[in-house]
């Protein structure tokens, strides 16, 4: 059964070990081989120390305003100006519940916790162009996580120094995502790949103007750990409009069509996709990062060509960026 890159850096962190999919084989006792012919173990390889650089594809969304609201109507858009900096933390959670019959396992991370200085590279004809440089780094322990805190936190804090960058529409439209990190260690690679598969995109404004009630709905499709593809409708309202500071709620519906996964001997269909989130965010006229909070669930169902081994999956994704 195919398996998703994250569960490789779960495991490399302690975790515990997923559901079986298929019958084990019963325990052979260990067999000692004469001491002139016990093999050489091999040494490991040295652990990388160069710059590792990750990449998420651009997202593409469609808004459609469905209300423009009461009262005095403006644009809701990021007017960030070239050279401007802020502060951000990023807080990033990650679950992978497994379910084969009556029985399940679920692999929880510890909250990851990245801080550092956001600064306007360019801003040019309603696009602007950002870098995130961490500075800090934590990890916040999360209910059901059994990965030990400073094994997790000492995997964590090779992200220093992570540059994260790309571009962003007024709007919230995201281009193309850069991470690199000059001097890796050997945690880096799969440190990496958790932010990358938990790092939220901008929410999506309408380009008319609006006012307080206003409602939108704003269509993504995107790939979970760049395989399972999934469409993502989120439903927007403007809360409030007050003093500069926009207040908006949201609600999102994942569905999917039936697909498949992996090559040869591993190839998954997958069906049933589901699920659904919340959002929040609240946004300064000016500023280029919002304040922003969401979870997002997707479920769907596995199984192989055969049809005779089938495991559930719960993919869900949290994050909180605060903007200062």
């Amino acid at each position: 059964m195919t398996r998703f890159a994250l569960l490789l850096a779960i495991a490399a962190c302690g975790g515990g070990k997923p559901v079986a999919t298929s019958p084990l084989p019963p325990d052979k006792p260990a067999q000692t081989l004469p001491e002139e012919k016990k093999p050489v173990e091999p040494k490991p390889p040295p652990a990388p120390t160069g710059p590792i650089e990750a990449k998420i594809p651009a997202i593409t969304t469609k808004v459609k305003l469905v209300s423009a609201g009461k009262g005095k109507k403006e644009a809701l858009k990021i007017l960030a100006k070239a050279g401007n900096k802020q502060a951000v933390e990023l807080a990033l959670d990650f679950t992978l519940k497994q379910s084969v019959g009556a029985q399940s396992a679920e692999e929880v991370v510890p909250t990851i916790v990245l801080t550092g200085d956001a600064e306007t590279k360019a801003a040019d004809g309603g696009n602007f162009e950002y870098a995130l440089v961490v500075n800090k780094t934590d990890a916040r322990d999360t209910a059901g996580a059994k990965i030990p805190m400073d094994k997790f936190r000492a995997a964590i804090s090779s992200l220093m120094g992570l540059s994260i960058g790309g571009s962003v529409g007024a709007n919230g439209a995201t281009g193309e995502v850069t991470m690199k990190i000059e001097k890796q260690t050997e945690a880096t690679s799969q440190a990496l790949e958790l932010v990358r598969l938990t790092l939220p995109a901008w929410p999506a404004f309408p380009t008319e103007p609006v006012g307080a009630g206003a409602k939108w709905k704003a269509t993504t499709t995107t790939r979970i750990a760049n395989r399972l593809e999934v469409d993502q409708v989120t439903d927007y309202e403007l809360v409030s409009h007050k003093n500069g500071t926009w207040t908006i709620k949201g609600k999102t519906t994942v569905t999917g069509k039936d697909q498949e996964m992996g090559e040869g001997n591993d190839k998954a269909k997958v069906s049933k996709i589901a699920g659904g989130g919340t959002t929040e965010v609240t946004f300064a006229d000016g500023a280029l990062y919002p304040s922003h909070k969401s979870s997002v669930q997707t479920t769907f169902t596995a199984s192989d060509p055969t049809g005779q081994q089938t495991v559930e999956f719960a993919i869900k994704v949290g994050s909180a960026v605060t903007a200062k």
